[in-house]
Formats: C-alpha cells, sequence, structure tokens
C-alpha cells in the first residue's frame, strides 16, 4: 500500500470558522457592485488597463481566446504580477489563494481540494492541470503534481487560469471539478537576462537564472533553470507516535527536498516549442504505510521526474484558425519504504516502487467564424500510452518482484458552438466523444449567457464530466481482478454565474452551483486472496454537493491592488448523509499589495482562512487563519531584494491525515522565511 496518495484537505488551526457570519464586507461589495452605474465596455479599455485586473480574456475554457464574460464557465486568474508581488514559489502557493480551492501538504505531495472535495486518495486526478493547453497528468496515477513536483518555477508562468466546473467536453478525462491552464513566459515577456539567489528558514537556498527575448517578428526564445535544496524542519513531533521505542515522537531531520526545473520556449514564425523537465526527491517524516518511524539510515524517500516536449503549428487560414499539436511525456516515480522486519527475523526490509509513464499524443482543431455571429471549434485527439509500467519490489526479497506492464490508446472528437443572438444573448453547447479500449463516453456542456452589456454577463451552466480508472486502480496484482470492472467516475453540475468589469478597477463574480458526482471509485476491503494489498477499488460512491462562492478584484489608489474570495460549501455523502472528510464549510481569502516609497518599492500581504474538518477516522481538525508578507525593494536600477515570510503569526495549525498515516493530523511549518537578490539585465 506504500505507493498510495491521498489528497488531504488543509486546515488551520485558529477560530472555528464554520461558525462565522456571512462575510459582511464581501457582501457589501457585491451589492454596491449591482448598484453601480453601467460597467465600461471593455472593447473600450487598452490591454494595458485590462492587463491590471486580468486581461479581460480566458483561452482554457474552449481552447481559443475570449471575453471572460462571454465564455462557458467561471473563472479566476493570478498574474505574473501577482505571483512575484506575493512571492509564490510553487502552484500550490498559488492554488491555496483561489476561491473554492484548498491546498495540503502532508509533508509529501500537495494535493488539492475543489468545492468541497478534498477526498483522500483522489491524487489531484479530478483536477485537469494544463501548460499551455498541453495535458501533464501523468497516465499511471492520473495525478496533477502542484507542488515543487511539478517541476515549473512559477518565476516562468505568465499567468494562469482556474476554469470551474465540468470540461470534459473540451479536455476529456480528469476535467471533472475544474481545469488549470498555465501560461508560460514567451521571451517578450521576459526581455532580458536575471539571475536569483535565495537563501532562508530550514537550510533553503535558490538559485535561478532566467533569459527571453522577442529577435524578430517571427523569432522569440525563453529559458530558465532554477535548483532549490532545504533541509526542512528538522524536528516534527508526532504524537501518535509519542513512546520510548519511537523516539518520543520526534521525527528528526526527515524533511528535507531538493528539485531542479529545467523550462525552455521557442518561437518560430507559426511553430511553437515548449520544454519542460524537473526532477524531485523528498524525505518523508511521517512513517506512512506503515514504515519505520524516525528511521534515519534508510529513509522513506520519493522521487517523482517529469519531462515534456511540445511542438504546436497555429496559423489562420481565411476566416478559419488552424492549430496542430505533436506532443511527448514521460513521468517516472520511485519510493522507498523501510519495514520492520523483526517479524521475518531480520531487523528491516526495504519496499521500493518504480513507475514509468510515457505518452505520445496528436492533436488539432479548427476554428471558424460564421455567418450569423456564429464560432464554431472541431477538434480531434489521439493519445497513444506507450508505457504504464509499475514495479514492486524488496529488499531482502520478501516475495518475487513484481512488474505490471500496461500500454493503452485514446481517441476523442469534439466540437464547441457559439451562437450570438442579438446583442445581448450567447448560446454556446458543446459535445465529446472518448473512446478507450473498454468503453466510451460522450460528455456535453451547455451555457446560456446574458448580457446587459459588454462589461456584465448573467451565465447559466451546465456540464457533464468523467474521470476514467488509472493504471494504478487497475492494478491488478495489488487489488485483485475485481478492478478490471472499474468504469468512469460522472459528475453533473448546474451553475449560475454572475460576472461584472466595472470600468478598469473593479471585477466582480459571484456563483452558485449544485453538483452530483456518481460511481466514484472508491478503495474498499477485499476478501480476494490475488490482491496483495487486501483492498480493492469498486465504483460506489456517490456525493451531492451545493455551494456559493464570491470575488471581487479591485485596483484601489496609487497603485494598490486588492482581491477578496468567500466560499460557502456543503459536500455531503449521498448513503450517510454525512459531511464529507477534510470538507471545510467555509473558506474567506483576502489579498493586498500597495507600492511603497514611490521607487519600484512594494509590499504585499495575503490572508487565509480555512474553516474546520474531520480527518478520514471522524476527529475534528481546527481551523486557522494564516498570514503571508512579501516585500520588493529595488536596489538600484538592475538589483532587487526580496523578502517573505509565511504564517506571520506563527500559527500553529495541521491538515487532516488520510488512511495511510497513523496520524490524525499533519503538522504545517510555523513562520519561516525567504530572502533575496535579483540582478536583471536588459
Amino acid at each position: 500500500m506504500w505507493n498510495r496518495r491521498h489528497l488531504l484537505g488543509r486546515v488551520r488551526r485558529h477560530a472555528d470558522m464554520s461558525r462565522l457570519p456571512f462575510p459582511a464586507t464581501v457582501l457589501a461589495l457585491v451589492i454596491v457592485t449591482a448598484d453601480a452605474a453601467s460597467a465600461q465596455s471593455l472593447s473600450e479599455l487598452s490591454l494595458e488597463h485590462l492587463m491590471r485586473l486580468d486581461a479581460g480574456r480566458v483561452f482554457g475554457a474552449s481552447e481559443r481566446s475570449q471575453p471572460v464574460t462571454e465564455a462557458p464557465t467561471s473563472v479566476s486568474f493570478i498574474t505574473a504580477e501577482d505571483i512575484a508581488r506575493y512571492g509564490y514559489r510553487t502552484l500550490a502557493d498559488i492554488l491555496h489563494g483561489v476561491r473554492g480551492m484548498y491546498v495540503s501538504d502532508d509533508r509529501n505531495f500537495s494535493l488539492l481540494g475543489a468545492r468541497g472535495f478534498g477526498r483522500p486518495g483522489d491524487y489531484n486526478s479530478r483536477i485537469l492541470l494544463l501548460v499551455n493547453g498541453h495535458r501533464v497528468n501523468d497516465n499511471v496515477f492520473g495525478q496533477a503534481e502542484i507542488g515543487a513536483e511539478f517541476g515549473l518555477d512559477p518565476a516562468t508562468f505568465e499567468r494562469v487560469e482556474i476554469i470551474r466546473g465540468p470540461a470534459s467536453s473540451v479536455y476529456g478525462d480528469s476535467a471533472f471539478f475544474a481545469v488549470v491552464n498555465v501560461i508560460t513566459k514567451t521571451g517578450a515577456s521576459i526581455n532580458g537576462t536575471s539571475v536569483m539567489y535565495e537563501t532562508g528558514s530550514h537550510g533553503t537556498q535558490l538559485v535561478r537564472g532566467t533569459t527571453g527575448r522577442r529577435v524578430s517578428d517571427r523569432v522569440d526564445f525563453a529559458f530558465s533553470s532554477t535548483v532549490e535544496h532545504s533541509e526542512g524542519v528538522s524536528r516534527l513531533y508526532f504524537p501518535a507516535f509519542d513512546s520510548p521505542a519511537t523516539n518520543n515522537g520526534v521525527a528528526e531531520s526527515l524533511d528535507g527536498q531538493q528539485f531542479a526545473q529545467q523550462y525552455g520556449r521557442l518561437n518560430v514564425g507559426n511553430f511553437t516549442f515548449t520544454g519542460a523537465y524537473g526532477q524531485r526527491r523528498k524525505d518523508v517524516p511521517t512513517a506512512s504505510f506503515n514504515t519505520i518511524f524516525n528511521e534515519q539510515i534508510d529513509r522513506q524517500r520519493t522521487t517523482d521526474r517529469h519531462g515534456l516536449a511540445d511542438l504546436e503549428y497555429g496559423r489562420d487560414i481565411g476566416e478559419t484558425r488552424l492549430a496542430l499539436r505533436a506532443s511527448y511525456d514521460r513521468f517516472t516515480y520511485d519510493g522507498y519504504y523501510p519495514f520492520d522486519g523483526s517479524i521475518g527475523g531480520i531487523e528491516k526490509y526495504i519496499g521500493h516502487d518504480s513507475v514509468v509513464g510515457a505518452r505520445w499524443t496528436a492533436s488539432g482543431r479548427l476554428t471558424r467564424r460564421l455567418p450569423l455571429r456564429q464560432v464554431v471549434v472541431l477538434g480531434a485527439e489521439y493519445i497513444d500510452n506507450i508505457q504504464q509500467t509499475q514495479t514492486s519490489q524488496f529488499e531482502p526479497s520478501l516475495v518475487a518482484p513484481f512488474t505490471a506492464d500496461r500500454s493503452s490508446a485514446q481517441r476523442a472528437v469534439f466540437v464547441q458552438d457559439e451562437v450570438k443572438l442579438g446583442q445581448h444573448v450567447i448560446l454556446n453547447g458543446g459535445l465529446r466523444y472518448d473512446g478507450y479500449e473498454t468503453f466510451d463516453r460522450v460528455t456535453p456542456r451547455t451555457a446560456l449567457i446574458v448580457m446587459p452589456s459588454a462589461g456584465q454577463s448573467f451565465k447559466y451552466l451546465y456540464g457533464r464530466a468523467f474521470r476514467a480508472p488509472t493504471a494504478y486502480e487497475r492494478h491488478e496484482y495489488y487489488f485483485g481482478s475485481q478492478v478490471n470492472g472499474l468504469r468512469p467516475e460522472s459528475i453533473d453540475t448546474h451553475e449560475f454565474v454572475w460576472e461584472r468589469y466595472t470600468g478598469d478597477w473593479l471585477r466582480t463574480s459571484v456563483s452558485a452551483y449544485r453538483y452530483n458526482a456518481d460511481r466514484l471509485i472508491t478503495l474498499t476491503g477485499s476478501d480476494d486472496p490475488a490482491a496483495f494489498l487486501a483492498v480493492t477499488y469498486v465504483n460506489e460512491g456517490q456525493v451531492k454537493a451545493k455551494g456559493l462562492e464570491l470575488e471581487a478584484q479591485m485596483r484601489l489608489w496609487r497603485g494598490a491592488e486588492s482581491h477578496l474570495s468567500y466560499a460557502l460549501q456543503d459536500a455531503t455523502d449521498h448513503v450517510s448523509g454525512l459531511a464529507l472528510a477534510n470538507s471545510p464549510r467555509q473558506m474567506i481569502k483576502g489579498r493586498v499589495s500597495a507600492p511603497l516609497f514611490g521607487n519600484g518599492s512594494s509590499v504585499a500581504i495575503e490572508v487565509l482562512g480555512i474553516g474546520s474538518r474531520t480527518s478520514v477516522r471522524g476527529t475534528r481538525v481546527a481551523a486557522a487563519a494564516t498570514a503571508d508578507v512579501t516585500m520588493i525593494k529595488p536596489l538600484g536600477s538592475s538589483v532587487e531584494f526580496i523578502g517573505t515570510v509565511r504564517n506571520l503569526f506563527d500559527v500553529d495549525y495541521a491538515v487532516p491525515g488520510g488512511s495511510q498515516h497513523l496520524q490524525d493530523s499533519i503538522p504545517q511549518n510555523g513562520r519561516t522565511f525567504r530572502v533575496g537578490l535579483r540582478v536583471t539585465i536588459k
């Protein structure tokens, strides 16, 4: 069971937010905005003005660029300016501040919950992660890795689009709760060369080099390389292990990690090549999966490696936009797990799990504007999973090494159609067919959008999505032959959205949703003697949920900016009627940044409050609110000082543990800091 990765919800120990009243500040903003004068048309605002909010456009909602108010989904954005101002170091940092989402660090992986669903064992496989529209979920676990294991440095991000709701009608598998589309920087946006050195708490040291430039109208290049080493927290106390035989519950010097990340992008005419490679090694201090606690020599350790190469060709042929894409992805994972071997007459034995996943993908897309204000998108995709290999072995050998070699293929076609009825109404519909070797799926999406003005819209959205069983969940050696009968999960979501731009200074959004997730792939006990782990996966889970999300993004005076969000959610198990584990009732988040001294300096503060929730064993983990602060100060024309403090008030908080942990909760970091210098040459 040692390579099962469980999704944990992130919790903060502070006041119990499940009892907080409706946030008056956010409500007041919505009311004021609703009563304001008509919003200035987005088309009347310059690109420079729109970029101060979020550029007013989204690509990932329909695989074409369109105004946010016309997109058939609810969208949030994080820009490169936000990433720099708030000192985000991972995609997990970014998503933790997004409305309706919560991130959990189990001191091995960063795992994501959305709209009340943060089920342990989720592997992040119900969130689709894209890089410039390219799928990066691996083809063994189906996991969207969002921490340092992701393999891309946020310093290379131009912006991140968070596209909520089912999107299988465009993207197929895993576009279940949301799509996260990372758009990377071009050479033109980097426009120079920079080197950064950073140091901080727990022996953290980081070095980053970035260069990029637009050479001509047809050639643009960007490259970045980042390496980081951290010793981690030197002493972590876990009450569940508090006995003399297990070092009184203290894990010493077992929290370190190191990683390297490389990114390159080259545009030549109509061709764009994107390449990336990342490797992360992490020591695991939690003794998960019944491994030896505080083992210093043969440490519990995981190593993840991700590589991608993507070539896209795009051009206009009359009124038609043609896009062709070919890509290759490779993912490997190695996990080492020390177990007590005293029952077998030896001191210990080491379990080693290794995974290799590789795939080729080819896709094409046609976007055509038709008469009568209509836009049609036609697409096709073929995925050849050439390798989905999982190997398990022990040293010394307890059982013979076992390797499961698998390969598979997927094919899909889809169509999206948008029709504008007059100036104020848009009908949007989509349908996609996905064919697998043992099943197929057809998934629809539809939207009715009413726009009283170009800067305001009311949307009704309906969508269905699916998540196919992964190669890991269909591992017959681990889980028995029963898993060969697994079929895809499904979700149906209804959502009402109101979005409004008020000039170039305010964007507000209100979203009310309801979803039903059915046939969820669930881990349960097994009496099959062929199941090595004595557990199996079955299609038996059903979840019903409803929620309300509010968001306000504002440009204030003298260059200051702020962002507020609130989420109220109720997700329950349909059979028991109980609230889901790892599901906070309420979340409230806010951030504000402002210039200092008028010389390019800035200070940014982010406050995150997340309600209490239960662990998988039913114990309650307290709510908490934490604050982070980042300051940037130029030290001349080409040198900047950057300083960040996380958990400013040193709040003691934890996240719920999963079934792989003996602990009910996993403690999180107290106050930490980073300071660095960046030298830029234009």
